[in-house]
């Protein structure tokens, strides 16, 4: 008899654990985070100086967002954090001999989720001759 319910019990805890095994067991659900469909980087003009650009994205559930931008070498131009839940900013970086800028934005507790835009950068003087 004692060895009937030690038996039921040993069963009963095998099963419990291996029911808390899979219920505990995070799952990756095929989630898309709402910045992936409304991310944008537009291109706003330049100066002697500086480039300009515009990012905007919607963030309904205000979660923390990183904006990074860094330059073809992986020089760190720009950081910031950001919760709001219509992000829209202008970005004035300066003009560099680097012919490529990349914007990251990624969610700060989900390491899983980056998106990254690369912006080819070549900028030509217009030079115009008059006679006089």
């Amino acid at each position: 008899m004692k060895r009937q319910f030690l038996s039921a019990i040993s069963k009963f805890t095998v099963g419990l654990a291996l029911f808390s095994g899979v219920a505990l067991t995070p799952t990756r659900a095929n989630t898309t985070h709402p910045i992936e469909k409304s991310a944008e980087v537009k291109y706003l003009g330049a100066s002697d100086d500086a480039v300009m650009f515009k990012v905007s994205f919607e963030n309904p559930s205000n979660t923390k967002y990183v904006i990074s931008v860094v330059d073809e070498e992986g020089n760190q131009l720009f950081q910031g954090i950001y919760t709001d839940k219509k992000f829209d900013k202008r970005f004035s970086l300066p003009k560099s001999g680097s012919e490529k800028l990349t914007f990251i934005i990624r969610n700060a507790n989900d390491v899983e989720f980056k998106q990254t835009f690369e912006i080819s950068t070549h900028f030509v003087e217009d030079v115009v001759v008059t006679r006089l």
